[in-house]
């Protein structure tokens, strides 16, 4: 497929916000075993993420390069896509396709439904809610309002009196509330120290798989900023870079072969990036890239893929998301699981790519 994003004259500029990494760290440290094992089985094995220092020019250049058309990085003879079975992997989650994918009710966000997961009371809970529409379709709270309850070894006795019942699941709600906390600023951010209520179906829908939801938000945010030429990362930007990362030939030749080993994503946050520079520098560096510089197949991955490529007649995949569904072409990708990559029937994902109606 012929580059559409090969001038890097039209650089796409990124609004990051402090998205209160360190107090997410510290708040992990104050978990129990049996906690981190609880939140890892939803999130997957995130820990080293955290510990991911995101590259801006990096991001803005990759921004720059995605064809929101064809929904995949362009980037000179480079056609790349992330994928449900890379994320998946990166993430050490089982199949996206062993799982139901989550579909989100727009019903559960108010400060009853944060009764039920927070255990706090009506009265805490409704001034904290923000409603920047009358619906409740960006409603938000603050992480502070989470910290102060929650980030803590032990309950907060002085604070009794604004739970339901006092002391009683206490760590449960510890729990329920990291949950929400890490949904709301690592996968899918909103404005600084902000945590859409939206990303409550996604944390509290058991036995559904979360990947689709990553990848739909990551698609949506790259097309709308590549539209605007500006715009907030809407998506998780740590995952997104360590996968990017993983198909340069930089990394290829340092990660560990064939398999996902403990200590993978930990080896692989720790190695330097092969270059450092503005958005501009980042996107004359790739293009300037030679083929041999790629790595279309990631070290990570099975010796043997079988992607999902389409649905049925649909030329793609449906990605329901927290605030609306898109799709996605992966036999644009086919190069990275060692096949051949074949243009897919354009206009396909018009029928799945939309808003949710607010209510």
């Amino acid at each position: 497929m012929a580059s559409s994003s090969s001038d890097p004259d039209s650089l796409v500029t990124l609004r990051f916000h402090d998205f209160r990494v360190e107090r997410m760290r510290h708040w992990w440290t104050l978990l129990g075993e049996d906690d981190h094992a609880d939140i890892v089985g939803i999130f997957g094995k995130f820990p080293p993420f955290m510990r991911l220092q995101v590259d801006r020019g990096l991001l803005e250049a990759l921004a720059s390069f995605w064809d929101p058309t064809h929904c995949c990085f362009s980037i000179g003879e480079v056609d790349l896509i992330p994928t449900m079975e890379e994320y998946a992997k990166l993430l050490q989650l089982d199949s996206p396709f062993s799982e139901t994918p989550v579909i989100p009710i727009q019903g559960p966000r108010s400060n009853r439904c944060l009764e039920k997961y927070l255990g706090l009371t009506t009265a805490v809970l409704r001034p904290e809610i923000a409603r920047p529409e009358a619906t409740w379709r960006k409603a938000n709270i603050s992480l502070d309002l989470l910290t102060k309850y929650f980030s803590r070894s032990a309950f907060p006795a002085r604070l009794a009196r604004d739970f339901i019942a006092g002391k009683k699941e206490w760590k449960k709600f510890r729990i329920n509330a990291f949950k929400i906390a890490f949904a709301g600023i690592f996968l899918f951010p909103t404005s600084a120290g902000r945590i859409d209520l939206g990303v409550i179906p996604i944390v509290f829908s058991e036995g559904r798989s979360i990947i689709p939801a990553i990848l739909c938000e990551t698609v949506r945010s790259l097309s709308f900023c590549r539209r605007q030429g500006e715009g907030v990362p809407m998506f998780c930007t740590q995952l997104l870079q360590l996968w990017f990362c993983s198909h340069l030939q930089h990394f290829y030749r340092l990660q560990t072969p064939y398999h996902f080993e403990r200590h993978t994503v930990s080896q692989t946050v720790q190695i330097a990036l092969p270059f450092t520079g503005d958005s501009r520098a980042w996107a004359l560096y790739l293009l300037d890239l030679p083929l041999s510089g790629w790595a279309w197949k990631v070290t990570w991955g099975p010796a043997s893929w079988m992607p999902w490529t389409h649905c049925a007649l649909f030329d793609g995949v449906p990605l329901p998301g927290v605030w609306g569904c898109t799709g996605y072409y992966p036999s644009l990708a086919l190069r990275q699981f060692s096949g051949v990559q074949y243009p897919p029937r354009l206009g396909d994902l018009d029928a799945v790519t939309f808003d949710y109606i607010p209510r």
